[in-house]
């Protein structure tokens, strides 16, 4: 869960963002399982962006996508000016639940 990161004093944050693309898009479809999470972290300092590419890779359009969804072109257009973008290698559980 997300609040945990911001209650961490060691590092200095506003707002964080979590970028949907390839198969993670799946977690933010209107139908999601964790649509529930979703629109409640986004009451507060968690922003969410979908990925139009990965959008139409999988047919989907924005009626598909949970109303709190923001969606973007590439995936960090719509990133605050002071946003940073992470990429891992590695699959979280999360993701690999998805794709299972």
């Amino acid at each position: 869960m997300a609040t945990p990161l911001f209650d961490d004093e060691s590092v200095e944050m506003d707002a964080v963002a979590v970028v949907a693309n390839a198969s993670g898009i799946e977690l933010v479809r209107s139908d999601s399982d964790y649509a529930e999470e979703i629109a409640e972290l986004s009451e507060g300092a968690v922003q969410f962006v979908a990925c139009k590419k990965s959008m139409q890779a999988v047919g989907l359009t924005r009626d598909d996508i949970l109303d709190v969804v923001e969606t973007a072109p590439r995936p960090s257009e719509n990133l605050p000016a002071n946003g940073v973008d992470m990429h891992r290698h590695s699959q979280s559980p999360l993701q690999q639940q998805i794709e299972r």
